[in-house]
């Protein structure tokens, strides 16, 4: 029969404690349904925004925010290119924008799926999954 611990206890303690510290470099996805609740501009001129958000939960017809839900903010995974490509929301030119046409900001009441991920130094971030909105009048 073989021996499940052959290691002395101090180094089994060692193990698990190494374990228990190590970070994963994928970290499971959860995808959460969410409600914007306001949005602040991190970059003006390429239509990026912060957005605050509580989880939501679905109701037989629609949605409702969960009053003990998660909170958080987040970015728009669509505004990411925006300013990086010379586009909009996954390819708008922005040369063919008329009158006041403009990419905006997720509109507060909104709902929306969003997954968590890592930033480059580690630290956690929250992802919008949408396609940026453009709104605006075309001229008379």
């Amino acid at each position: 029969m073989r021996q499940t611990f052959s290691k002395p206890l101090e180094s089994q303690q060692t193990d698990l404690d190494r374990a228990a510290r190590r970070v994963d470099q994928f970290e499971r996805r959860t995808i959460l349904l969410a409600r914007i609740t306001a949005s602040t501009v991190i970059d003006a001129p390429n239509a990026r925004f912060n957005y605050s958000w509580q989880e939501a939960i679905l109701t037989a017809t629609s949605a409702q925010a969960k009053t003990t839900g998660l909170t958080g903010t987040a970015i728009s995974i669509s505004e990411l290119s925006n300013g990086v490509s010379g586009r909009y929301s996954y390819g708008v030119n922005p040369a063919n924008l008329v009158g006041t046409f403009k990419p905006v900001a997720i509109p507060n009441g909104t709902f929306v799926l969003i997954t968590p991920m890592r930033q480059l130094n580690g630290v956690l971030r929250w992802v919008i999954i949408n396609t940026q909105a453009i709104d605006g009048t075309c001229p008379p």
